[in-house]
């Protein structure tokens, strides 16, 4: 991190209900205290009224590659469970999604 660097955290749901929180990595006290850091969460919801924009703007970043989407898809209504059980565990890396049926956009 550079001196005045600010450290962002959303998407931690494995976290959001938890009476024992995961611990952090070791040192950040004191990182945060001698590189002059700032760190803040937000969520999605703090920021709607910029949310066409900045739509707009990841899917530039999508199409010229410089971003990479990261998600993960099970199939069936079954998985429903599992998926969501993983996903309050923090096992999913992007997002986790659950196909229940076929997609009438999507060839087979």
């Amino acid at each position: 991190m550079n001196v005045s660097g600010r450290i962002v955290c959303c998407g931690a749901v494995s976290q959001y209900d938890t009476s024992d929180p995961a611990p952090g990595p070791r040192g950040v006290p004191g990182l945060l205290v001698t590189k002059r850091l700032r760190m803040e969460g937000f969520l999605l919801s703090d920021y709607l009224e910029g949310r066409a924009d900045g739509e707009a703007q990841l899917a530039d970043l999508v199409a010229s590659g410089e971003l990479t989407v990261l998600h993960e898809v099970l199939d069936g209504l079954d998985a429903a469970p599992a998926a969501l059980v993983g996903l309050l565990g923090g096992e999913n890396l992007g997002k986790r999604m659950v196909r229940v049926g076929h997609d009438p956009g999507r060839r087979s």
